[in-house]
């Protein structure tokens, strides 16, 4: 063979190499959805924000924080292996912003990004975008070069290891005396990728962070790969038959600490993964080490033809898993058509094909006619390897069978929520969120669906059990989903209904009092209030919210059409939000701080404008409030599927005097009094 052709080989090895090379993407952790999602308008603020992401988080190395228009941080945890959930104590005007980093428990990948939501804001507000997949960061780039060195080192290696078998055969081809020097370069590679994946998916030089970082599957997968290429070089350095065992265990691992983990089932993505890198080392592995050697008498003696007969039985073999294990790999990681032309990943991939089916006439081509076009060759193998270096900087697109299972666990579940024109009411027990819906309604034996949502989740309340009682005497709830109990009940108005949860932690009760049945329709009441409450020209709310885990939350608005709020805290911290602008100060003497609203304020403005239609509106009873007769009527809403009951306290002119909203992990009452009582807000001096 003439040294054009062993150069050309080369190149050709190279670029194959860097095609059949599956540790290009990296099984990045990506946000596929929120509660509430990014640009949410909310009337209150959640009592907790949850982040769902397509693989499995590293728990230590993972977090999410919510900034309130205040600036205060609220901070959270990864509460399962998918989900951050973050709880919050305040209901403040604004706009919060949730800045949130992923560790992939897969291949320890670390991402951040951010999203808003706003609370209290009537028009429409700028917002950052989530779930966007995120492009590469030049640490990125330069540990997917550093990977494909690797990579390409092992498929050298374990080509040699092929051929120096091969020539082992009879007659022995004294000639073949690979020098396995690729062993030396796959570990220092191996180490620098492990060590540049650690600090980077650590976030820095931390001790306590770094063992955070390799504790757990990712983590034992690296350090088994290098543990397997320290021995291959050993076995090289001390003459071991047992090189090839450590050869294909680093390949192996080199699978498993990629994104072939983020399959489902991973044994299959792994095992994928590895067929595919072990065949091409076989195979592109293969014809490198052949490139390598310089036959006695050049490759047309009688002895070349002799290896190249050997070897070509295996090439064709170990080529055919090799394309067929990558194309399953494209479709397993892929998802969909749509992902190779619509994401970035599939995109750079493409690239990556065409150039490779670019160079295949020209090499077959070359190779028949013994007139390599080297330049171009090698221009089209920079091509290749270019791709693949910037492919492994992109993280792979989440399949719709991944994003839908994380917009489902995402959403709270519909299991127990009020259906029809039940009759409707919600309470808490402890910190839990307990809804009670009644059909048909009539006195006497009636289906009772008791809705249960705990500050944790859905997930947690399969753990939750549930009695209900009737004026003291308790009976079992069974469980009809997740989130749903029911039982029959004999009741008549005015009995008492207690729902107790039980769980691990103790127990807790919510209680009830049937109203005159059946319930008047409340509907009539509720479109009075509308009218009453949007014809008002100046107002004051006293708040209280409570939130589990925290002491309540005292707050006193004011507020003066068309524009002018003001609102203190806990006796601590006010704002003067006037048209555009937001004056706040953290304290009594402390000084003013200005900022501008994406939008103007709007006055008047409440709290349930932002969860219509309401349903399941009836009326439950009557009650005196400082003097003034009110009639109560309940009734239900959601919002971006998040469930939420109402009580109004609705006087003789249409006004609401008291307002309830009970909603997951936030339960909060509103009292309203000073309708139309002119009050001075106007912007601090200074």
């Amino acid at each position: 063979m003439t040294t054009g052709v062993r150069r050309f080989a080369g190149v050709v090895i190279a670029a194959f190499a860097a095609l059949v090379i599956p540790v290009a993407a990296s099984a990045h952790a990506l946000l596929s959805a929120s509660s509430p999602p990014a640009g949410s308008h909310l009337g209150a603020a959640p009592g907790v924000v949850s982040l769902e992401f397509d693989q499995p988080l590293n728990a230590t190395l993972s977090q999410a924080t919510v900034i309130d228009p205040t600036g205060r941080d609220w901070t959270g945890k990864v509460d399962s292996a998918y989900e951050i959930r973050i709880p919050m104590a305040t209901n403040v005007s604004g706009i919060y912003t949730v800045d949130w980093t992923s560790v992939s428990d897969f291949d320890g990948h670390r991402i951040s990004s951010s999203f808003t939501f706003d609370v209290g804001i009537a028009g429409p507000s700028p917002v950052l975008a989530a779930n966007a997949v995120p492009g590469p960061q030049p640490s990125d780039i330069a540990i997917g070069v550093v990977k494909w060195v690797e990579a390409l080192a092992l498929l050298f290696l374990a080509g040699q290891v092929l051929v120096s078998n091969l020539a082992l055969r009879s007659p022995p081809l004294e000639w073949v005396r690979p020098r396995f020097r690729a062993s030396s370069l796959a570990l220092s590679a191996g180490l620098v990728a492990v060590w540049s994946e650690a600090t980077v998916g650590s976030g820095g030089h931390s001790l306590s962070n770094y063992l955070a970082f390799f504790n757990g599957w990712s983590g034992a997968a690296l350090i088994a790969r290098l543990v397997f290429e320290a021995l291959a070089l050993i076995a090289v350095v001390r003459g071991w038959r047992s090189l090839p065992l450590w050869v294909a265990g680093a390949l192996v691992m080199l699978a498993a600490s990629g994104h072939a983990a983020g399959v489902v089932p991973a044994w299959y993505g792994i095992g994928l993964d590895a067929v595919h890198l072990l065949a091409a080392g076989l195979w592109a592995g293969g014809i490198a080490a052949l490139a390598a050697l310089r036959p006695p008498m050049g490759w047309r003696s009688t002895d070349a033809r002799v290896m190249l007969a050997r070897f070509t039985p295996v090439a064709l073999a170990a080529f055919a898993v090799t394309i067929v294990a990558g194309g399953l790999e494209a479709i397993t990681q892929l998802g969909s058509i749509q992902a190779l032309f619509g994401t970035a990943y599939g995109r750079v991939l493409l690239v990556k094909m065409a150039l490779v089916a670019l160079m295949l006439p020209l090499s077959a081509m070359a190779w028949r006619l013994e007139r390599p076009h080297v330049r171009i060759e090698a221009a089209l193998a920079a091509g290749v390897v270019a791709a693949a270096a910037l492919l492994s900087s992109f993280p792979t697109p989440p399949t719709s069978a991944a994003r839908q299972a994380a917009e489902d666990a995402a959403a709270t579940p519909a299991a127990g929520l009020p259906s029809g024109d039940e009759l409707t009411m919600a309470g808490a027990a402890g910190g839990d969120l307990v809804g009670l819906s009644l059909s048909p309604g009539l006195p006497g034996l009636n289906r009772a669906t008791v809705y249960v949502l705990p500050i944790d989740g859905s997930a947690s309340a399969k753990g939750i059990a549930a009695n209900i009682a009737v004026n003291g005497v308790y009976k079992a709830l069974a469980t009809c989903g997740d989130t749903c109990r029911q039982a029959t009940i004999d009741m008549k108005a005015g009995d008492q209904i207690w729902v107790d949860l039980l769980d691990g932690a103790g127990s807790a009760e919510a209680k009830f009092t049937i109203p005159a049945l059946p319930a008047q329709n409340g509907n009539l009441l509720l479109a009075q209030l509308e009218t009453a409450m949007k014809a008002l020209t100046a107002y004051q709310v006293s708040e209280v919210l409570n939130s589990p885990g925290t002491p309540p939350i005292h707050a006193l608005y004011s507020s003066d059409s068309p524009d002018r709020t003001t609102w203190t805290i806990s006796n601590a911290g006010t704002t003067i939000w006037i048209g555009t602008t937001q004056y706040t100060q953290d304290g009594p003497g402390q000084p003013w701080q200005q900022q501008q609203t994406p939008v103007a304020n709007t006055v008047p403005s409440f709290v349930w404008d932002y969860y219509r239609p309401l349903t399941n509106a009836h009326i439950i009873g009557q009650q005196v409030l400082d003097g003034v007769p009110t009639t109560m009527v309940t009734a239900f809403g959601t919002f971006l599927s998040t469930p939420i009951w109402f009580t109004f306290w609705i006087d003789a002119g249409g006004r609401a005097s008291r307002v309830a909203m009970d909603a997951p992990a936030h339960f909060m009452t509103d009292t309203y009094t000073s309708y139309d009582e002119p009050v001075d807000i106007r912007a601090p001096a200074g």
